[in-house]
């Protein structure tokens, strides 16, 4: 087992990203990723070229974000057989999510929902009624992500503990939306390079590593990194690579995102109560970087 690096979101020029998908891919090589989804609007990006020009990409995840603009509804379909057509024209949000999660199964694929709070979309009520996904962004690099929420509207990570609460089983994952990789990296730029996930898989492969996120064996970052990650209704172990002179704070939380324990340092251990429904941890940095652990079901 290894852990592999990767980002499930981003955009070439086979839609709204400003460079082409092959340069995409280098960006991502060369800055130390093992996979890579390039998830194009509406379109099934994939590249085809000889086996010493593929050596210098990520492995590359077949994959689509499937986008309604009626409703401004995008779910991204990972490891699809053929391109899937959104559905348009409805202005009902729950039966557009729907629908498309449907034709993202039907092609083979794993689905995610994109940003829910991206112009304020998809609601609560929504992520509730919907069913069949497997994935849902916790964090979205994109500057109109509105990851941490307002004006009364829940952040990403709160509703996902919320979904927990309900023995609803979606993972939370991090990822770029990566738009803009030539001019200026700045806060007001959909800039690469924001938030990924890090995959235990057997090998490097895109039937092994979703077949490992499928099951939850994975962690969601914004920078921080781990290398060791136990979890096991007896005790869930991590350790936190540092980074310079920051200082970290793990949080362990249950049901309604309730805080059950907390450790600074380096390493934090929980041993789950028989009372926790679910507990996964969140790792805090003095940088203001994030690291998710999967949730642990103890019900299971």
């Amino acid at each position: 087992m290894r852990w592999a690096k990767g980002n499930l979101h981003t955009h070439s020029t086979r839609s709204d990203g400003d460079i082409a998908p092959e340069h995409v891919s280098e960006w991502y090589a060369a800055h130390g990723y093992d996979f890579l989804c390039l998830s194009d609007h509406d379109h099934l990006t994939v590249l085809e070229a000889p086996a010493s020009v593929q050596k210098k990409w990520p492995l590359l995840i077949r994959g689509q974000e499937v986008t309604s603009r009626s409703v401004n509804v995008h779910v991204n379909g990972y490891g699809l057989g053929k391109e899937v057509e959104a559905l348009e024209g409805h202005d009902d949000v729950l039966q557009t999510l729907q629908t498309n999660i449907d034709r993202i199964h039907a092609a083979g694929g794993l689905a995610s929902v994109n940003h829910p709070n991206f112009r304020w979309a998809v609601s609560e009520n929504d992520l509730k009624r919907a069913s069949g996904y497997t994935f849902m962004e916790v964090y979205n690099g994109h500057s109109q992500a509105n990851n941490s929420g307002g004006g009364g509207r829940a952040g990403t990570v709160e509703v996902w503990d919320r979904l927990l609460s309900e023995g609803r089983r979606v993972w939370g994952i991090a990822v770029d939306d990566a738009h803009h990789f030539t001019g200026e990296f700045s806060s007001e730029r959909s800039n690469p390079g924001r938030g990924w996930v890090q995959v235990r898989a057997p090998k490097l492969t895109e039937a092994a590593v979703l077949e490992a996120m499928e099951k939850g064996d994975f962690y969601s970052s914004t920078g921080v990194k781990l290398p060791e990650l136990r979890v096991s209704k007896d005790e869930i172990v991590l350790e936190i690579d540092p980074e310079a002179d920051a200082r970290y704070t793990t949080v362990f939380t249950c049901q309604n995102g309730n805080e059950v324990s907390s450790a600074d340092g380096l390493t934090a251990r929980y041993k789950p109560s028989r009372l926790d429904r679910y507990v996964r941890a969140t790792v805090l940095s003095s940088r203001g970087t994030r690291a998710w652990t999967q949730p642990l079901f103890l019900s299971e």
